[in-house]
């Protein structure tokens, strides 16, 4: 077997994003330790890749916002630190848990490359989201808009810890000269994902597959960019190689309402679902669709997979993963 070109450092390898991106370093032959501690992450992604990647896969099950364990690891190029619930449902759920994985496990990220004895200090990338933008004031939302999130509400654990991590980034770049940077993460989906937490695709898909009500928050006029995980993928990657340290948005700029979005998903399942409204959750964003100028200026980065077929994908995973 060649001997691994690198090694990659994953908090929140069990979840979506850190399976898929996983993986991708994987198949280049790179070694990579996983971290999780399967709040939200699925241990069914951690065998996956135990089991096809055996002398390359790693895996710790810990909590990130603890003291992390010791990690023997030599030639560490990235650390990519993913590793926070993300959906409302969860978030929600575990608010705390949420703001310690974004404060205190991302300052661990950091220590552990900082102490790192190799001469070049592995790269640290936080995960940060489109949250942190709030209501938006403008569209689509660009890099230099400040955000307008309520810090004292039912989001706000999610929205103001990435806010800090961001800043946490910006500082500990700032001191020390280090070659930190972060994304800002949109609507993501694809198989693996969890199907218990509540996101909008998926919960979409498997209900109309089993012919029962899709529920749309208020009139469902809200609008999200939804992108699929092949395409966050190559963003993130284009991101951690590159220089950069500024956030750049990644994600698909193609927006849609929510109520357009279960229509489209009924008629292509040929479902007899009905939609149903909901009450409109405590600060539910009106808006989502990402300004990709700078990710394209500077990553070349394009998302290739239509809504259509990203759908199209997720329901064939649904199917035979699910059903």
């Amino acid at each position: 077997m060649t001997k691994p070109l690198s090694c990659v450092l994953i908090t929140g390898s069990a979840g979506l994003i850190g399976t898929h991106l996983a993986e991708h370093y994987l198949k280049q032959d790179y070694q990579v330790i996983g971290l999780d501690n399967y709040i939200t992450g699925s241990t069914i992604n951690t065998n996956y890749l135990a089991e096809k990647y055996p002398d390359q896969f790693q895996f710790i099950e810990h909590d990130v916002s603890r003291s992390w364990p010791t990690i023997n690891a030599e030639d560490v190029k990235f650390i990519f630190h993913l590793a926070s619930p993300a959906s409302v449902k969860s978030f929600q759920k575990y608010p705390l848990e949420t703001m310690w994985s974004n404060s205190t496990g991302l300052q661990n990220a950091l220590d552990f490359s900082n102490n790192n004895t190799q001469k070049k200090k592995p790269r640290v990338i936080f995960a940060s989201t489109s949250e942190i933008y709030g209501s938006p004031l403008s569209s689509p939302q660009k890099e230099t808009d400040w955000g307008h999130a309520n810090s004292f509400g039912e989001r706000s654990c999610y929205d103001e810890s990435n806010r800090f991590g961001e800043s946490w980034i910006y500082s500990t770049n700032k001191i020390y000269s280090t070659p930190h940077g972060l994304v800002r993460i949109f609507n993501t989906y694809g198989p693996r994902m969890n199907i218990l937490d509540d996101r909008v695709p998926n919960t979409f898909i498997l209900n109309a597959l089993n012919n029962k009500d899709l529920e749309v928050y208020g009139d469902g006029q809200q609008t999200r960019s939804f992108c699929y995980i092949d395409d966050l993928i190559n963003g993130l990657v284009r991101y951690a190689d590159s220089n950069l340290a500024e956030p750049i948005n990644l994600g698909n700029d193609t927006e849609i309402k929510v109520l357009d979005l279960a229509h489209k998903i009924i008629k292509m399942i040929d479902s007899k679902s009905k939609i149903v409204s909901k009450k409109l959750p405590q600060d539910d964003p009106p808006q989502r669709r990402p300004d990709l100028t700078l990710a394209k200026k500077y990553l070349n980065y394009s998302p290739n997979v239509s809504l259509d077929e990203g759908l199209s994908k997720m329901t064939n995973w649904l199917k035979t993963s699910v059903i």
